[in-house]
């Protein structure tokens, strides 16, 4: 999506002066942007907007990993109320002998982008790499380990689908 289809994209979701946005269109700008930060300002751009987007937005899972320890982690993405569960996601979280899973079998971000016709974003980064740079420094912060694992296709792209793990203390793995 160049600027000028951005811009014309962004007008017509304006009612009254006000932007009328979906999730769904969030989604298509996210991804557009990443490939455009990549492209026009490199790797290293990128990976600042995503550790800025931690430090500044993610303030509830912050906040519940902080008061919560593991179990904020299960409150923020296991449940209805869970961030998961309110985006329809096919997933697993568990929390057992102090480690917490979690198993993206379909992440509606990358379903919506494929319904839509979309290439979903896969330079030296991709779109599913975001998810490590958001929650990472937030498991760390809190004195805990987190690791991904992203499933990616042939071409190198995420496929939606992908696990994560958290534990305290000292590797687990």
């Amino acid at each position: 999506m160049t600027a000028e289809a951005a811009n014309g994209f962004l007008k017509s979701k304006q009612r009254k002066g006000v932007l009328d946005m979906t999730v769904h269109d969030f989604i298509m700008i996210y991804n557009e942007s990443f490939k455009y930060i990549e492209n026009k300002y490199g790797t290293d751009a990128l990976k600042d907007l995503w550790e800025t987007i931690s430090k500044q937005w993610c303030t509830h899972l912050r906040e519940l990993v902080s008061e919560y320890g593991l179990e904020g982690m299960l409150k923020y993405w296991g449940g209805e109320d869970g961030t998961l569960g309110r985006e329809k996601a096919e997933y697993e979280v568990s929390l057992k002998d102090g480690i917490f899973k979690g198993i993206m079998n379909v992440c509606p971000s990358v379903g919506e982008l494929k319904e839509r016709g979309r290439d979903i974003y896969h330079g030296k980064l991709t779109y599913c790499d975001h998810c490590t740079y958001l929650y990472v420094p937030i498991a760390d912060e809190n004195g805990y380990n987190m690791t991904w694992d992203i499933e990616y296709d042939m071409e190198g792209g995420c496929t939606g689908r992908c696990s994560w793990k958290s534990w305290a203390g000292e590797n687990r793995e």
